[in-house]
Parts: C-alpha cells; structure tokens; sequence
C-alpha cells in the first residue's frame, strides 16, 4: 500500500453511459466485457434505469483504465488491516 497512491481517485476510472433499448445497451455492455474483461478490469454496471414508459433504459457501465489500477484497487487492504487491529 503506497502512501501516494489516491485509491478512490475518480481519474483512475472509465465510465460510459449507455441509452436505448435494454437489448441495444446490454450488446454494449457485453462488447464493453470482451474488450475489458471484468476480472482484469472490473468491468460491471454500475447502475441501470428505465423511464417511466419502461422503453428506454440507460446502464451506466464502469472500469479500471489500466489492468494495474484494478489489481491495487483488488488488493487493497481491508480496514482491520491497514488499522493493526486484530479481529
């Protein structure tokens, strides 16, 4: 763990925003899952919404920029860690 390392920097994130019909957005996603495996990226939706009428959808997908930033983010110690406390 580096002491200069911004682990919740917003910079250290690729976020998409999809419209249209559930089907159309979940081809992105799934284009998005093989370009950018989740394992290696973190690849995931991060929400998703419809409108009122329930014909549009909107899924907002996120990832890692880098195979580096989700593996630090992946190994990223828990708080009883980082702290010195003993469970």
């Amino acid at each position: 763990m580096s002491k200069h390392f911004s682990y919740w920097d917003p910079e250290h994130y690729d976020i998409k925003v999809v419209t249209g019909s559930e089907a159309s957005c979940m081809k992105v996603f799934y284009h998005d899952v093989e370009k950018y495996p989740t394992f290696l990226y973190g690849t995931c939706i991060w929400s998703k919404s419809f409108d009122k009428k329930g014909a549009q959808c909107e899924i907002v997908i996120k990832r890692f920029k880098t195979k580096e930033l989700c593996r630090r983010h992946t190994e990223y110690p828990p708080t009883y860690v980082r702290a010195g406390k003993v469970l």
